[in-house]
């Protein structure tokens, strides 16, 4: 029990940590107002099905579902995730920055990714 609580710890510190190193380098890149942001998160958790998450801001977002981290779904989780990029791209995003962490044992093990894209605000 105590493993699993230092896991979850663990994964919630290092999910926060992505997003506070993701604020950082956005508030660095560009004066407030001039861009727009897409921010695309994959949750891939080797014991379950994961998630790609696209946060548009103003609360408006979308999930998309994954496969379980594992040999069997790698490459369809990974042609997912390139559907996304495609997508983004025809709507004017450029790829801005990434940052990735994972977290846990065996059993419980997490890959979260994180991926900045923006365009210029019309």
């Amino acid at each position: 029990m105590k493993k699993r609580k230092k896991s979850i710890l663990t994964s919630v510190a290092v999910t926060a940590g992505v997003f506070c190193l993701v604020a950082f380098l956005l508030a660095l890149k560009a004066p407030a107002g001039n861009k727009e942001y897409v921010i695309v998160k994959t949750y891939e958790p080797v014991s379950q099905s994961g998630e790609i998450i696209l946060a548009y801001g103003n609360g408006k977002s979308e999930r998309i579902q994954i496969e379980p981290m594992n040999s069997k779904h790698h490459e369809h989780n990974a042609n997912k995730l390139v559907d996304v990029f495609t997508r983004l791209d025809s709507e004017g995003f450029d790829f801005e920055g990434m940052g990735a962490a994972g977290s846990g044992n065996p059993a419980t093990l997490i890959q979260v990714d994180s991926y900045v894209f923006s365009r210029p605000r019309n």
